[in-house]
């Protein structure tokens, strides 16, 4: 019980708390993504101008490391690391915002079909596309599990016996974060001033002319870049919450395979208008839009950790369905979802050929279609 003064103290001290918090909320929902957006959309990609490895190893690479931190993280935000020093206590406060608005923006579901699409169209084999998405799955799901166990070993090295003992090290976290969120700001920084202020090279293919509201500069493309990031993290994980709150424990997890078919979907709309209008490809607006913003709202962790959940979680005696079996139903769905999406994006970047070396279902399909109305025409 608290009277007078001290329970006027308690009430201002769990404003001030809950304030802080928001604040705090509000500044990773920024921070993060912008900070993932400047990894992957400026280093990375200078990394791969100035390597020989191709984007699609790349993104590869980005994806299963991101899965491999979700792991990581999602053993901190579980609560089955129970916080014995004010670095586990950072790392569970921070665990939600990181794998939410951070990793989801870091790996792209949507990405991963597009360039597996790209990937096939340039090998000729539709076969190679398949591959790509299943290997990048498989190893997502065990780079999440080793990402788990590393937090396990993490959490068993850390200790202070000085701070366990009274344990004042929710302040000590608090600073920490702030910090990181200050170097996170500082990292930005630099790599926006790193970035030149001159115009992005136009294609020589074809005559730009258009600047499509935005003057097409590295700097300018970042901005864009990282505002439909922002905006994609949130949209994508409100759309989470607000299915998995409509469904009682769905057998698959139908909101990630949902979220993630929705925005692969709508990451085609770059491929789409640039068969109407090539110049079409430098619109910072519409790049950052299929790129960022879809790659942000398309869950690739979060669908790593799904099947990891599935996997790891204990099946009640006397049910029907196992926990792998369960685990290969969501697997396979993902999957069978994201062939159809990587279909659509094949027949798109066939489309983007010369007509007489043209291949694809469509393709064949309008070739036969032509062919029967040659013949009726003849006959007539």
């Amino acid at each position: 019980m608290l009277d007078g003064d001290d329970n006027e103290k308690y009430h201002h001290r769990k404003k001030t708390t809950t304030y802080r918090n928001q604040i705090q909320s509000l500044i990773c929902i920024i921070i993060l993504p912008v900070a993932a957006t400047v990894t992957t959309d400026v280093w990375y990609e200078s990394a791969i101008l100035l390597s020989s490895f191709g984007y699609e190893l790349v993104l590869a690479i980005t994806n299963v490391s991101g899965a491999f931190l979700d792991g990581f993280f999602s053993a901190f935000e579980s609560g089955s690391i129970i916080p014995s020093d004010y670095k586990t206590e950072a790392l569970h406060l921070i665990a939600y915002d990181m794998r939410a608005y951070s990793l989801s923006t870091y790996t792209s579901w949507s990405g991963m079909v597009g360039v597996a699409a790209s990937l096939a169209h340039v090998k000729s084999s539709v076969s190679i596309g398949i591959l790509y998405i299943i290997l990048s799955i498989v190893c997502a799901f065990v780079a999440h599990g080793l990402g788990s166990d590393f937090a396990q070993y993490i959490s068993s090295r850390i200790s202070d016996s000085a701070v366990i003992s009274n344990k004042p090290y929710m302040k000590r976290a608090h600073t920490l974060l702030e910090h990181c969120g200050l170097s996170l700001v500082i990292y930005i920084t630099i790599s926006y001033i790193y970035l030149g202020e001159e115009n992005i090279e136009e294609s020589p293919e074809y005559d730009v002319g258009k600047w499509f509201w935005v003057v097409a500069t590295p700097r300018n493309q970042l901005l864009i870049s990282s505002i439909f990031a922002i905006l994609g993290a949130y949209i994508g994980n409100l759309i989470v919450e607000i299915i998995s709150n409509k469904l009682r424990h769905p057998l698959i997890p139908m909101e990630t395979l949902v979220c993630n078919w929705l925005f692969g979907m709508l990451g085609l709309s770059l491929n789409v208008m640039k068969l109407i209008d090539a110049s079409w490809g430098d619109s910072l607006i519409l790049r950052g839009f299929a790129l960022n913003f879809c790659g942000a709202a398309s869950l690739f962790s979060r669908h790593a950790s799904d099947n990891r959940r599935l996997y790891t979680t204990k099946v009640k005696r006397g049910a029907t369905t196992s926990r792998r079996r369960a685990l290969m139903k969501n697997m396979s769905a993902n999957i069978i979802f994201a062939t159809i999406v990587f279909w659509v994006a094949f027949e798109i970047e066939e489309w983007e050929v010369d007509p007489l070396i043209r291949r694809g279902a469509v393709v064949k399909i309008m070739k036969i279609l032509e062919k029967r109305r040659a013949n009726r025409i003849d006959e007539e």
